[in-house]
């Protein structure tokens, strides 16, 4: 085991004691990073993260952020090392664990057999994609549906689309940047009903066959354009 194992920290987690102090400082960090002397930046892209490591005001720190183009560059993780290149290596590993949780959490959809994000996982994801008002429009349209769901028809009209291929269009785009975001593994596209990326945000219900489908939003992506859009 390395000697000097470097404390490391992530937003949202519980924290020692320990951990609370280093949260102290990196709090003074911030606060004082507009005047502190900041030497060395390292740059250095991680998956769908952005690193940002050097010395600042005599310690060795480095962060993650969301990578562009993210909507915002809120922090995601820090750690703190002897030297940058080992802040950086401890980061890693707590983004690499952070991610294998998340994973490992998702709930398995059994209607298309998709695996769903949690919650705080589309919040994060619909706070850091650029969606235009006609996308903003058509989550919430799905979203106040709720477990009734729309057919595409439906949605076209809800959220001010001209034609069925439109929405489906942008409905796919939508699931398509979520899924980038968060990095998830998609089936290859098929029918409407079994396209992966259109499942990322629903799941399809047919009643009978002289009916069309039906599209019900997963309800943690409806609690997260509820807390988010």
């Amino acid at each position: 085991m390395r000697k000097n194992t470097p404390q490391i920290t992530l937003s949202g987690s519980k924290m020692s004691a320990r951990g609370l102090e280093q949260r102290a400082f990196q709090d003074r960090s911030v606060r004082k990073s507009r005047n502190a002397d900041v030497s060395g930046v390292i740059e250095e892209e991680f998956g769908k993260y952005l690193i940002k490591a050097g010395v600042l005001s005599g310690d060795s720190v480095a962060r993650a952020f969301p990578k562009p183009p993210a909507k915002t560059q809120t922090m995601i993780a820090d750690a703190v090392g002897e030297t940058p290149a080992l802040a950086i290596e401890a980061l890693k590993e707590i983004l690499e664990e952070r991610d294998r949780k998340r994973s490992g959490q998702r709930r398995l959809e059994g209607n298309s057999g998709t695996l769903v994000p949690s919650e705080r996982e589309y919040a994060e994801a619909l706070r850091q994609i650029r969606l235009t008002p006609a996308q903003v429009r058509l989550l919430k349209a799905l979203t106040i549906a709720g477990k009734d769901g729309l057919t595409i028809g439906n949605l076209s009209q809800a959220a001010g689309y001209k034609s069925r291929e439109a929405s489906i269009k942008v409905f796919k785009k939508i699931g398509l940047l979520i899924a980038e975001y968060l990095e998830l593994d998609l089936p290859e596209a098929g029918s409407a009903q079994n396209d992966g990326a259109a499942q990322v945000l629903a799941f399809s219900h047919i009643e009978s066959d002289d009916e069309p489908a039906t599209w019900i939003m997963h309800q943690e992506l409806r609690g997260a354009v509820r807390s988010v859009l």
